[in-house]
């Protein structure tokens, strides 16, 4: 399963939707010198996810250049693209040590750390970025979205983007997208502004989970499920946003009801 970064939007009529997914190959540059033949035939075998071929070249290349970060950031995209999260954890940390402005291995590591189960080390790693994002630190921006999260049940595979400013007419702050194999958006869940959601939604609110109620002004977010057909509420709550992780619980444990 390669899990992926760089993803492209397409426009729901509620949320915005993510395109397909694909491993991007860090920020290894489109141009080399001479001397960065390696660096670039590694490149390439990550963009056609050779994964396993580009650990190879990367991993010569290290022998010869210890400390070269391109590579170091290249291998742990490779040890990413094969779910190696312990050893992609590990080349990550070397690199944002040696760059710690470096947000696309930052960006990287929430993946790892999602994967791996260690959310204390997932939300020390989403701190980071949005401190980034609110001081307009140079190299990510505010508007952009990122990919923090993936995970499969019933045979389906998810993919779980964040917001870091809410989007959309429905305010969203996650999108939890399963694909069809066409690559199209057959199914997802968001969590969004109540109120804006409601107002958005064909019929408002339309309660699907045993946590669901109807929106009061009390209530903050929404958790709702779309497809082109349908929708729902799966669990509401007030006052203030919800961590991601009990998000995902509640995205799973509703997931694991549903046929």
């Amino acid at each position: 399963m390669a899990l992926a970064i760089a993803l492209t939007a397409s426009a729901h009529a509620q949320t915005p939707t993510p395109g397909p997914i694909t491993l991007p190959a860090g920020t290894i540059p489109q141009t080399a010198t001479p001397g960065q033949s390696q660096i670039v035939a590694g490149k390439h075998a990550l963009a056609a996810k050779q994964f396993t071929e580009a650990k190879t070249i990367f991993v010569a290349e290290l022998k010869l250049h210890p400390e070269n970060i391109e590579a170091k950031l290249g291998l742990a995209d490779s040890e990413l693209g094969l779910q190696q999260y312990e050893a992609a954890e590990l080349q990550y940390r070397q690199v944002v040590a040696a760059q710690p402005e470096l947000w696309q291995a930052h960006k990287n590591l929430v993946i790892v750390e999602a994967a791996l189960g260690r959310w204390e080390e997932f939300d020390r790693e989403r701190t980071i970025l949005r401190m980034a994002r609110q001081r307009d630190a140079p190299g990510i921006s505010a508007r952009e979205s990122d990919v923090i999260d993936s995970f499969t049940l019933h045979g389906d595979r998810w993919i779980v983007r964040e917001y870091f400013e809410p989007v959309g007419r429905s305010q969203t702050r996650y999108n939890f997208e399963h694909f069809a194999p066409t690559g199209h958006a057959a199914e997802y869940i968001s969590l969004e502004s109540a109120d804006a959601a409601k107002a958005v939604t064909p019929g408002g609110a339309v309660a699907i989970g045993d946590q669901a109620k109807q929106p009061t002004p009390s209530t903050a977010f929404a958790l709702n499920w779309y497809t082109g057909k349908a929708h729902g509420t799966i669990a509401t709550y007030s006052h203030k946003e919800p961590a991601y992780e009990q998000v995902r619980t509640d995205v799973q444990k509703w997931l694991r009801r549903t046929p």
